[in-house]
């Protein structure tokens, strides 16, 4: 019995040692003369010492790029033509650009350097709207047909530019968000007074006559979002708190006519229509979704919104979308969003994007590219598809102008 307890107490003992030893080789033991240096931040390599560690000479066999192994790595993954991975981007416009749109003779943007409007054409040459000089324009609102465009400056002042006239109107200080109806004769903005009850939204021609008021805004006016509805029904979209996880959408009409509202599950609503109207897109974050965004889609037309909605479950918002026809769309969405990022949008502009394309009939989606270039991955924005599908255009995080090949 004795000897039993002895061994027992021999036994451990020796397991003590051992487990004592492997701690010390783990945490303690002293490491090689390896003195790194630099910062260990987000994508900062230490540097290295000679040490223990092999250097690899990235100039064997004549091969002279400052690349490390693992870039020449990724390098060899990377495709010109986007074929779900890595998808080499081309830089089109290295300075800022805004009020890119598309438009039926090809994509318009405002050159922020230059401070002129230029348009993509169909065969992908870069040619003038107008030799005319627009200096610090803030906000663009295009017209469909890509004519007349609604330029907001810093001050608050607010122009109408015909560029297939060239004729230019002032309108009125207090309008802003604008939307051209499908006609392109007239807009709808929200008229911001110097006291809540001046608030309204308006209905106008686009030279700023015939002004009519639709509905008064109040203190509203940051849930109200003016945008006609392509069968010209619908010029805004109000959204009201039901409680903290749902919210009842509004939609109101040219004659402050108010149509059928939906209930969607969540805050945060921002929505956007196909170009025919058959489908809308929104996107809302709750609880469920971790307070992230969550993009869904439901009927399009006045009748018939919000009667079937169905999750797309790509976390992202309407704005970072674009449609491709009636039954397509383009969705830049964030890789790991933290919790709460439907709060703050601004978050995901830390986060690189994975491009999708989404099939609005079956639902199903399919990763198309993850856009990456000289200076790494991208966040991207404003995404619209060439006339012939063959390229897909956006700005990434400082504006600039950028695509990918799809075909």
């Amino acid at each position: 019995m004795n000897k039993k307890k002895i061994a027992l107490v021999m036994g451990f003992i020796i397991l003590v040692f051992i487990l004592g030893f492997a701690l010390y080789l783990v945490f303690f033991k002293p490491t090689s003369s390896i003195t790194p240096s630099g910062d260990f931040g987000p994508g900062n390599l230490p540097g290295i010492g000679n040490g223990n560690i092999t250097i690899i000479d990235d100039n064997v066999n004549g091969n002279t790029n400052d690349t490390l192994p693992w870039q020449a790595y990724i390098q060899d993954k990377i495709t010109d033509v986007a074929n779900g991975g890595l998808t080499t981007v081309t830089e089109l416009i290295p300075n800022e650009v805004k009020g890119v749109a598309s438009s039926p003779n090809g994509l318009q943007y405002y050159d922020t350097e230059t401070q002129k409007f230029y348009r993509i054409n169909a065969n992908g040459e870069i040619e003038e709207l107008s030799n005319k000089l627009f200096y610090q324009v803030d906000q663009i609102t295009w017209s469909g047909n890509g004519d007349k465009a609604i330029l907001e400056y810093p001050d608050g002042s607010n122009i109408l530019y015909n560029f297939k006239t060239g004729q230019q109107i002032t309108l009125p200080i207090e309008m802003e968000d604008f939307s051209f109806d499908a006609s392109n004769n007239k807009i709808a903005a929200k008229w911001i007074g110097t006291n809540e009850e001046d608030n309204w939204l308006v209905l106008a021609n686009d030279d700023g006559s015939g002004m009519s008021l639709i509905e008064p805004l109040g203190d509203q006016a940051h849930h109200t979002f003016v945008g006609f509805s392509p069968d010209n029904q619908v010029a805004v979209m109000h959204r009201k708190y039901i409680d903290a996880q749902r919210q009842k959408i509004y939609p109101i009409g040219l004659n402050g006519e108010s149509f059928k509202s939906f209930t969607v599950d969540g805050a945060g609503f921002e929505s956007d229509w196909s170009p025919e109207g058959s489908s809308m897109v929104y996107s809302v974050y709750n609880e469920a979704s971790n307070y992230n965004p969550n993009l869904w889609v439901t009927n399009g037309r006045t009748s018939e919104l919000g009667d079937i909605k169905v999750s797309l479950n790509l976390a992202t918002w309407p704005d970072k979308c674009s449609f491709a026809g009636e039954d397509g769309m383009y969705c830049a969405v964030p890789q790991g969003l933290p919790r709460g990022a439907g709060l703050y949008p601004e978050i995901a502009e830390r986060y690189p994007d994975n491009f999708y394309y989404i099939n609005l009939n079956s639902g199903t989606k399919s990763l198309i590219a993850s856009p990456v270039g000289q200076n790494g991955s991208y966040t991207a924005n404003n995404l619209f598809p060439s006339s012939d599908g063959s390229v897909l255009y956006f700005t990434d995080g400082d504006g600039n102008l950028q695509s990918i090949r799809l075909q």
